[in-house]
């Protein structure tokens, strides 16, 4: 993480808090502090919501039941501390705390995921950052496994019916609690939640997506499509790509599309509409997108594939509603998800799903 402290140095600045600051969003979103999901990270529209306070206080519960579940809430202060009525002064240092992750992690020693990679080819979709669910790909079958333990090996997996209309070669998203799965249309252009009530159950085939009524519509209007969903652990946040379709003819010379990654925060009614987080930063074309794999247990790293270069990415961020300045290559670490402490990777390479170690 940057440890450079903040230093503000110009009378009468103005600190621009929370995605509503962007210039770059459809309809302004609320701040990342507006609120929590509990249970299904508010993914499916069925999750209670909590709210947390300007200071950053949060009385909602998070998708993982997290004691931290106010992590996303405390960014409503620079800091998280301070509160809407803070003050600052010209030449007041602002420390920026540790993130979960850090940028300099060396992801050492990797090795098969027991019980998941065999010598059939496998790809990780999803893995929750208890590390006791996951979903993955063996041999063109979608399948599931659960349990007890971190440190145990994964029980015997079970193949996955994916619901008509929907696919997972565009990437899925799992909520912390492992209840919720958020697939995308074969249309590319709608997301849907499908929960389940234990994760030893198996996914209800019934679609909801009630909370991503406004994502949904923004796609037809702008004729976008969408790819690579990631839910926050804390279930405040929602991750994607969208990306300009290549006409049947292809682009006019000189145009390659465009593709961007946004963030939506989650408010009393879903989803809002998402903000770029990407925007003059690595924002890429529809043969080169950015397409997320996951975040961190503090919303404040972002893991993407780079289709540009071929390689994992690592961007960093001091908050979870700041720009996403600092990157680190991962290199082949494809799909690389972090556990919520951030000290093992797990991904795929060369068929196998591997976890490394920092």
């Amino acid at each position: 993480m940057n440890r450079h402290p903040l230093t503000l140095t110009a009378l009468g600045i103005t600190l621009c808090l929370g995605a509503a600051c962007s210039s770059n969003s459809d309809q302004h979103a609320p701040s990342l502090g507006s609120g929590g999901a509990s249970s299904h990270g508010g993914a499916g529209g069925r999750a209670s919501v909590g709210k947390s306070g300007a200071g950053g206080s949060v009385d909602g519960g998070a998708a993982g039941e997290s004691d931290d579940g106010g992590a996303a809430g405390a960014a409503g202060s620079v800091g998280g501390e301070g509160g809407a009525g803070g003050s600052f002064e010209e030449g007041m240092i602002i420390p920026v705390a540790p993130g979960a992750c850090s940028e300099d992690a060396e992801w050492a020693n990797p090795t098969p995921l027991d019980g998941i990679s065999t010598d059939a080819n496998e790809q990780l979709l999803a893995i929750t950052p208890d590390e006791l669910d996951i979903l993955f790909v063996r041999d063109q079958s979608v399948m599931r496994a659960h349990r007890d333990l971190a440190s145990a090996a994964f029980g015997v997996a079970e193949a996955m019916t994916i619901p008509d209309g929907y696919a997972v070669d565009a990437g899925v998203a799992l909520s912390a609690d492992g209840k919720t799965l958020v697939l995308l249309a074969t249309t590319g252009q709608s997301f849907a939640a499908f929960t389940r009530t234990s994760r030893s159950a198996s996914f209800d085939a019934t679609p909801d997506d009630t909370a991503f009524t406004g994502i949904n519509q923004r796609a037809l209007q702008t004729m976008q499509h969408y790819a690579a969903p990631v839910l926050a652990p804390d279930g405040k946040s929602f991750v994607f790509a969208a990306f300009t379709p290549e006409p049947t003819a292809g682009f006019p010379a000189g145009f390659a599309g465009v593709s961007v990654v946004y963030e939506s925060t989650w408010t009393m009614n879903g989803w809002a509409m998402p903000d770029s987080i990407s925007q003059d930063l690595f924002d890429g074309t529809t043969a080169a997108r950015a397409l997320p794999s996951a975040l961190s247990s503090d919303s404040r790293t972002l893991f993407y594939l780079d289709e540009g270069n071929g390689k994992q990415m690592a961007r960093f961020r001091d908050r979870p509603d700041a720009p996403l300045y600092t990157v680190v290559d991962l290199d082949t670490r494809t799909g690389a998800v972090p556990d919520a402490k951030c000290d093992r990777l797990y991904y795929s390479s060369d068929g196998n799903v591997l976890v490394a170690a920092d």
